[in-house]
């Protein structure tokens, strides 16, 4: 059988996911605490077949379920657990009115904004296709659902927790976010389609002293307020190499009833593409922060630390060509898209670097074509069209979700055995 035919054979009945997809949205969970979705993703998994073996609770409330049908390659499917602190506003019968506890104890609203619900729906149709056409294929399937992507540290948190020990190691890692374009169509690239993110936390330092006697005591604020202003100098220099963003998220400076300013803090969320212009960025913000410290007279050096909460999404340009074509038999030229998103950031290439595996992430469609059309024409998109994280974000679920499903089936079955790379012609599985 081609992939086509299996496909069309073996597409389950959609009515199940459907169900599960508005149970999701209507009760999501925070980043950290996905403790109902998790026990709702891992009996979904046990019922869909006693031959899929179910691991919970990796880093935090991750999920996997492995198929073994036999000889061939491993693939990774995944799909990501939590949601947002986001009052929803989309207005549909199955709303969220969820509020819980955050992980630094504020009572917050909580909403699926960003479509991770959509993507567990989709991933579990897909399980369930591939489970019933398993006689057309061999090989193992993995059914990955992380925890904690929406601050970026599900991937590494289940890996250290020893994500490889449980399960075999892939041959291809692959995911799908959703985008707004037309509902019914997907998206992908090779190279990068997702940037690096980088938190950058910075402590600069006074002199004792009270700020009525600015000569004997280093302006703090001053200093800080001069930093930032520089790093949007080296932020406009650096354009001319590609995407570069430094976002002060955050400045603390001062306490209650203390006559002076010991330090300031600044937190600084940094991205780009290029993992050449990553250093350099770093480097420059580090350069800008000692000179401006050392001019202020402040005794004692800044501290500076980064760390990396996501690494760049670099497509594998062979992985990209290869589904890339059985998307556009499958789905059509005009459905198959190179759009990507505006700059943000994903951990999910951390599971395959982890193993040295390559991987392929590409978007999925959610807006209806008529409205996207009509938000074109009155060059009112940003307007008309919710971005992901919105409040009034609410995906159109068909055909969003077959769409969904046959993406992530066709994808796995271009890298198993016994079914056919192309619609039309029998060519070997080989990555």
């Amino acid at each position: 059988m081609t992939v086509a035919d299996i496909i069309h054979c073996f597409a389950p009945d959609l009515a199940p996911f459907d169900l599960l997809y508005k149970d999701i949205h209507q009760y999501p969970e925070l980043s950290c605490f996905e403790a109902r979705t998790s026990s709702v993703i891992a009996d979904y998994l046990r019922h869909l077949s006693l031959d899929i073996h179910v691991h919970d609770t990796i880093g935090g409330y991750g999920v996997v379920g492995i198929l073994n049908n036999g000889p061939g390659k491993v693939v990774i499917l995944r799909a990501e657990l939590d949601a947002l602190p986001i009052e929803e506003q989309t207005g549909v019968p199955y709303s969220s009115k969820k509020h819980m506890a955050d992980r630094w104890g504020r009572e917050k609203p909580v909403m699926h904004a960003c479509g991770h619900d959509m993507h567990m729906a989709c991933l579990m149709a897909a399980a369930k296709l591939l489970v019933s056409a398993r006689a057309e294929w061999s090989g193992t399937l993995v059914l990955l659902f992380q925890p904690n992507e929406e601050h970026t540290g599900g991937a590494q948190a289940m890996v250290d927790d020893g994500l490889y020990d449980k399960i075999p190691t892939p041959d291809v890692v692959m995911a799908q976010h959703l985008l707004p374009i037309h509902s019914g169509a997907v998206s992908l690239r090779a190279g990068p389609v997702l940037v690096s993110a980088d938190t950058v936390c910075i402590r600069i330092f006074a002199s004792e002293g009270h700020t009525a006697n600015p000569q004997v005591t280093v302006d703090i604020i001053g200093v800080a307020s001069k930093i930032i202003l520089r790093f949007q100098d080296l932020e406009r220099d650096l354009h001319e190499k590609g995407y570069v963003s430094i976002f002060p998220e955050q400045i603390h400076a001062g306490q209650p009833g203390l006559p002076w300013i010991e330090h300031a803090d600044i937190v600084l969320d940094v991205k780009t593409y290029d993992p050449d212009l990553r250093v350099e960025l770093l480097d420059g913000i580090k350069d800008i922060v000692n000179e401006e410290a050392t001019l202020s007279g402040a005794k004692k050096k800044p501290e500076i630390t980064s760390s990396i909460r996501a690494p760049s999404t670099s497509n594998n340009q062979q992985l990209t060509e290869k589904v890339g074509a059985v998307f556009k038999e499958f789905f059509g030229v005009d459905n198959v898209l190179e759009d990507v998103p505006s700059h943000p950031c994903e951990d999910f290439s951390i599971l395959a670097s982890a193993v040295k595996a390559p991987y392929l992430f590409w978007f999925l469609g959610r807006v209806e074509p008529g409205q996207l059309d009509r938000a074109h024409q009155t060059d009112r998109f940003l307007d008309e069209i919710p971005i992901e994280h919105s409040p009034v974000n609410a995906p159109l679920i068909h055909p969003t979700l077959e769409t969904g499903m046959n993406a992530l089936s066709i994808a796995a079955l271009c890298f198993l055995s016994n079914c056919n790379a192309s619609l039309g012609e029998s060519k070997g599985s080989d990555i």
